[in-house]
């Protein structure tokens, strides 16, 4: 049987941050198991790849302004991990973007307020859309996701981590209310006094296999690479009263209806409404590219809990059982953060954000 001091279960974002702070700390044999061929290859790498710093959730913009920090010097001899265009909020009434605003003046993230005429300088697309009040914060903007999770590997392998691909954890084992480890698919067992479920959508099954049921919901979003084009530096476009947003990308046009269905844990198919109901929010929002050709479309997963925060640190039943779950599509963007915290709590510290986001809290 082979042995780990943690194993990790789950390679997207949430994993390899894992991986690479608790590596980095030095003094455990760190393992991770991803069940695909491909690091990142569901919901980590299936999203708009957007930054963005204001996030209402409890902590989302303190995680997110430290993940800025951490990745900045991670990614400075990798050609950086941010092109900042900006991140454009609108509404169609000034009370729509105040509990932004309020974030925004509360964490000191710059930005500038933006109507009228200003406004459709900005992004011209929004010309005869029902959208009037805006404002922009200019250091969000999109993320080179390939970029920063290749680069969280090679740096947790060179920090000694081990990344196995195709290695699907089937259950969690413990005994006497303590984890001893993890079986895979196909019989293999590896003994660790420690486990982190970082397996997104199916975190919460996995959990239940070590007798740790957890709340987590999995919701459907679509995305849609449209013909339309905007300009190449133009900042994203988030309404956030009619949810909906459009980017530019590779030449035309992505966006997304913002929409949430339930979902089981799995690649999921685009719904057949999908595009109709992202051609509807989008002809309120941006007329002039409500009508273009679909390249293509399809769907991925954010999984919530039920307040809404993410999950992040020791289960109160199992000895040794962490949670670095439900992310809610937030996890490019705070993820490297959140490990760093997870990394912290399993030390036997006590970060600021260590109860907000403990799994205990889904338990009361």
């Amino acid at each position: 049987m082979k042995v780990a001091d943690v194993v990790i279960a789950g390679g997207g974002i949430a994993g390899l941050s894992a991986a690479w702070c608790l590596a980095r700390a030095g003094g455990r044999r760190v393992v991770l198991l991803e069940r695909e061929e491909v690091l990142a290859s569901h919901s980590s790498g299936r999203n708009a790849a957007i930054f963005r710093q204001l996030d209402g959730s409890p902590g989302g913009v303190e995680l997110a302004v430290r993940s800025r920090q951490l990745l900045d010097p991670l990614m400075a001899s990798r050609g950086g991990w941010l092109a900042a265009t900006g991140v454009l909020f609108v509404a169609h009434t000034p009370q729509g973007l105040e509990p932004l605003l309020t974030l925004a003046r509360r964490h000191g993230i710059g930005h500038a307020k933006l109507e009228g005429a200003e406004l459709l300088g900005r992004s011209p697309a929004l010309q005869g859309g029902a959208a009037a009040f805006g404002f922009e914060v200019p250091s969000d903007g999109v993320m080179d996701i390939h970029g920063v999770c290749t680069a969280l590997a090679e740096e947790s392998r060179a920090a000694g981590a081990t990344i196995s691909l195709r290695a699907e954890v089937s259950r969690v084992l413990t005994a006497h209310g303590r984890v001893e480890g993890v079986e895979l698919v196909g019989g293999d067992r590896i003994a660790a006094g420690a486990v982190v479920l970082a397996g997104g959508a199916w975190a919460s099954q996995l959990g239940a296999t070590g007798g740790a049921p957890l709340e987590l919901s999995p919701l459907r979003r679509h995305v849609a690479q449209l013909d339309a084009t905007v300009p190449a530096q133009a900042p994203i476009v988030w309404c956030v009263d009619d949810e909906a947003y459009f980017r530019p990308e590779s030449g035309g046009t992505l966006a997304s209806p913002c929409d949430e269905d339930a979902y089981p844990p799995c690649l999921p198919p685009e719904a057949p409404h999908a595009r109709e109901m992202l051609a509807e929010k989008l002809a309120r929002l941006a007329p002039s590219i409500a009508q273009s050709g679909v390249r293509r479309g399809w769907a991925c997963l954010r999984t919530f809990a039920r307040d809404r925060a993410m999950v992040v640190g020791a289960d109160p039943r199992v000895a040794g059982l962490h949670w670095f779950a439900g992310l809610g599509g937030h996890g490019m963007t705070a993820g490297v953060a959140a490990g760093e915290l997870l990394a912290a709590t399993m030390a036997g510290g006590r970060p600021a954000l260590a109860e907000a986001l403990s799994p205990a809290r889904l338990l009361r």
